[in-house]
């Protein structure tokens, strides 16, 4: 029996088991073969539909899309990404800037003092054509002058060792602070600690590596004035 339905083709093993089986016979009656070529087509005309970027379920996506676009983004410090900022030392102190408040970096320019000018002032240097009042950032930070290697013995007068980091103050005086190495850019989470008082008014946090992020608005008001 099995060669007979091997070699008799499609149509004669369905009538072969319809006979040997009644109510697959009447089964295979009842289907609405109409309905069902109805749906197959239904389903090819959505599913091209969506790749044509139409129907409901693209437009599903789309919508979900746009509802992504819309929310509004998280902070650097909620998304745990961290703020751009520029890693320099002073003498003591490792220092975390904000990139977007700094203008240019360049290796200490001839220095000229000022007499009777602030203990944090160091004197007035030229930059791109323009002349900036140097900042002490340890000075400014810690309260105390510290001029170490201006005049230094074996150098002309006005040497000053490090960089000058260029403020962007708006339409406030132009400055800039006096710093010993700039070490790196990089994206600094900030900590969430407190921040202890002797750090000073300038200070925003301490990270676990000891750096001090500086708060620079609170600098830039008070180097503008």
């Amino acid at each position: 029996m099995d060669e007979t339905l091997a070699g008799a083709g499609a149509a004669p093993l369905i009538a072969a088991l319809d006979s040997a089986s009644p109510d697959r016979a009447a089964t295979r009656g009842s289907i609405d073969w109409d309905a069902v070529r109805g749906k197959v087509a239904h389903r090819a005309a959505d599913l091209e539909a969506t790749f044509a970027g139409h129907g409901p379920w693209a437009d599903a996506v789309l919508a979900r899309r746009a509802q992504e676009l819309a929310e509004v983004p998280q902070r650097d410090d909620e998304a745990g990404t961290g703020t751009p900022m520029l890693v320099a030392r002073g003498a003591e102190t490792l220092y975390g800037l904000e990139l977007r408040h700094l203008g240019n970096i360049v290796p200490m320019p001839r220095l000229a003092r000022v007499p009777g000018a602030p203990p944090a002032v160091l004197g007035v240097i030229a930059v791109a054509g323009k002349v900036l009042r140097l900042f002490d950032l340890d000075s400014l930070c810690s309260g105390t002058y510290a001029a170490a290697g201006i005049d230094r013995p074996g150098h002309a007068p006005g040497y000053a060792p490090g960089y000058a980091i260029v403020l962007r103050t708006g339409t406030g005086r132009p400055a800039a602070l006096r710093l010993y190495e700039v070490e790196r850019v990089a994206d600094i989470a900030l900590p969430r600690t407190s921040v202890p008082a002797e750090a000073g008014p300038l200070v925003r946090a301490i990270t676990a590596d000891r750096m001090a992020i500086l708060d620079m608005a609170a600098l830039l008001d008070l180097v503008k004035t």
